[in-house]
């Protein structure tokens, strides 16, 4: 018997799925596992990850029309027939859509193969910033419609796990945390020396998606107003305000730009920096609940972490002791948790991270995802 894996994307860069499939491709009841996304331009169509995985990836003749409500329906109907089609064949019995408007296509599949359907959600899909409106309601009426119709599903924090368990009166949801799988990595001097910093100066790293909502401007506004340059603050990665990180680096002592670098070699350079940030934006109830994955690679490195007063990530910072929390987002409340953390001490600090990195390691979280696919299994047979 074979699983599916339904991404509404590119699949490039999906950290969390190629773990999950890893894992997965460990079973010896699961003879392969089928990955299917969209295509973007100059992309592979069909690609092996490992001897028992491979992506298909889509390209759809729509691709080419606009970007309006329309065309996006008539995507997704091109995209779900080539995906019906396709498949239906393959022996799939297990199918796992990772996202909320993949629902349907999932139920057809599971009632099509006789699989049993996994809600692998990567956030609180009916509550983040970018949904509103119709879009919104529609989102909730479908969720409401299928999410009694899953045999399964996964969450990536203990909050949204608590939130579908109650909103929709059903099993609790196995919660999978985006942790890396366990890495030894040792400390480097790799950025004081690529940007000449002083063995005094305490280097703060944000890495990650350089986008609104994250708390570039707030960060980037907090070290603007520090009054000596013992304190820096590094940004690693890409996205829509790299423009703007960038012009301040160049006006700035204590704000430097560093491009993004291969998720393989990522570890290596955080654990050059001093602590990692986190200062995600209150501006949904997915981002009051998340955990994301660039807060364990900071663990995983030996990095305390300074973060935003979201629930979830707060309430961890606090319990496993590796970290701070800044009370909001305003210059004064982030520069007392920089403060706090200088004064902190830091040997204990990093060796709390590395304790909790091992705590929610990869390797733990996938014993309860295999746990979870053998008892699936085990109705299938």
């Amino acid at each position: 018997m074979n699983n599916l894996h339904i991404i509404m994307n590119n699949f490039e860069n999906e950290s969390r799925v190629l773990r999950q499939i890893g894992s997965v491709s460990a079973l010896t009841d699961i003879n392969h596992v089928y990955v299917a996304s969209l295509c973007g331009e100059g992309q592979i169509t069909e690609e092996k990850i490992n001897e028992k995985a491979s992506v298909n990836r889509f390209p759809l003749r729509s691709q080419r029309f606009s970007r309006g409500a329309l065309i996006q329906v008539i995507k997704y109907i091109e995209f779900s027939f080539r995906i019906f089609l396709f498949y239906r064949t393959k022996n799939i019995r297990l199918v796992n859509v990772h996202h909320l408007a993949l629902l349907p296509l999932g139920y057809l599949m599971k009632l099509s193969c006789g699989a049993k359907l996994i809600y692998d959600t990567h956030e609180l899909e009916t509550e983040t910033h970018s949904l509103k409106g119709i879009k919104k309601k529609l989102a909730k009426v479908v969720e409401r419609i299928f999410i009694k119709k899953v045999e399964h599903i996964f969450v990536v924090s203990e909050n949204i796990a608590d939130w579908y368990e109650e909103k929709y009166a059903i099993k609790r949801p196995t919660v999978l945390m985006n942790a890396p799988r366990l890495t030894k990595v040792n400390p480097n001097n790799y950025f004081r020396q690529y940007f000449s910093l002083r063995p005094d100066q305490k280097i703060f790293l944000y890495q990650g998606a350089l986008m609104f909502g994250r708390g570039i401007e707030d960060i980037i506004a907090a070290f603007l107003t520090r009054k000596d340059d013992t304190v820096v603050v590094i940004f690693m990665g890409y996205g829509l305000l790299e423009e703007l990180v960038v012009r301040e680096a160049n006006k700035s002592e204590t704000i430097y730009f560093h491009p993004a670098v291969s998720p393989h070699q990522l570890l290596k350079y955080t654990a050059s920096a001093d602590f990692g940030l986190s200062l995600i934006q209150s501006t949904c109830q997915s981002y009051f609940y998340c955990m994301p994955n660039k807060l364990f690679e900071y663990l995983m490195a030996g990095l305390p972490v300074l973060v935003s007063n979201m629930k979830e990530m707060g309430e961890f910072v606090e319990k496993y002791e590796v970290g701070f929390v800044a009370k909001d987002s305003r210059v004064g409340s982030i520069n007392s948790a920089v403060d706090e953390a200088l004064t902190a001490d830091l040997d204990k600090l990093q060796q709390n991270a590395v304790s909790a990195s091992i705590i929610h390691s990869w390797e733990v979280q996938e014993k309860k995802m295999i746990a979870d696919y053998q008892m699936l299994l085990n109705r299938l047979n």
